[in-house]
């Protein structure tokens, strides 16, 4: 539907090892991708840090997959920034990097719920009519595109994939945590709206998608705008 790949397309697949991220490797190989496998450790959680580390690697090495793995310091980057922009920064510098090497695509594993998430922090934050809608499935960068294939699937049909198919993964503690405004939305926020209006869930990730494409829209009549005007 939204033309990310082409048959076959190689790609760097960003891995984690929890669950999206490893559930993402498993469709993309069973879809003929040759994939290269891109881990980052941001030293945050210690032992479990270097655990996912270790697990992604080993991982790879029984698919015959090539490996890549990076340590950056999130707390010397934050700059005023919190821990969360400071480490999302920088993923995706070093996301760069990896395709200015080639190949010039990477897939990361945002699914729905993060798409929806997302619209709602932004929402909370005020953040204005760009951040409307939420998480795109593509972004185009100087060296190449990052997509996200499982922008349109939900956490639990990811899981129940997962476990149907036999994919182990780890489970990351800090996604629990109630210091994270994003922790709070996830598990406090979209629980009760899903109460008070059964498939809240659904309803917001159309609109997410509804918002993105309106915003589209209206930067395209602008820019048209400003040319008709030159």
């Amino acid at each position: 539907r939204e033309g990310l790949l082409q048959p076959a397309e190689p790609l760097w697949v960003a891995v984690s090892g929890g669950v999206d991220s490893m559930v993402l490797l498993h469709v993309l190989r069973s879809l003929g991708h040759p994939c290269q496998v891109a881990h980052v450790d941001h030293g945050l959680r210690g032992a479990e840090s270097d655990g996912d580390r270790r697990f992604v690697e080993q991982a790879a090495l029984r698919l015959g997959l090539p490996f890549r793995s990076v340590n950056v310091d999130v707390q010397d980057a934050k700059d005023g920034r919190s821990l969360q922009m400071a480490a999302r920064d920088l993923r995706y510098a070093w996301f760069k990097e990896l395709l200015n090497e080639g190949p010039d695509t990477m897939a990361l594993g945002h699914h729905r719920d993060d798409a929806v998430e997302t619209l709602l922090l932004n929402l909370l934050r005020g953040i204005g009519a760009h951040g409307w809608g939420g998480i795109p499935p593509v972004t185009t960068v100087a060296a190449g595109r990052l997509v996200r294939p499982l922008l349109g699937v939900g956490r639990d049909a990811i899981l129940a994939y997962a476990v149907q198919h036999g994919i182990l993964f780890r489970e990351d503690a800090s996604n629990a945590d109630p210091k994270y405004l994003r922790n709070r939305v996830r598990g406090e926020l979209l629980p009760l709206m899903e109460d008070l209006r059964t498939g809240a869930r659904s309803t917001l990730a159309r609109a997410s998608g509804l918002l993105r494409e309106l915003h589209g829209a209206a930067r395209m009549h602008l820019v048209r705008e400003a040319q008709d005007l030159m």
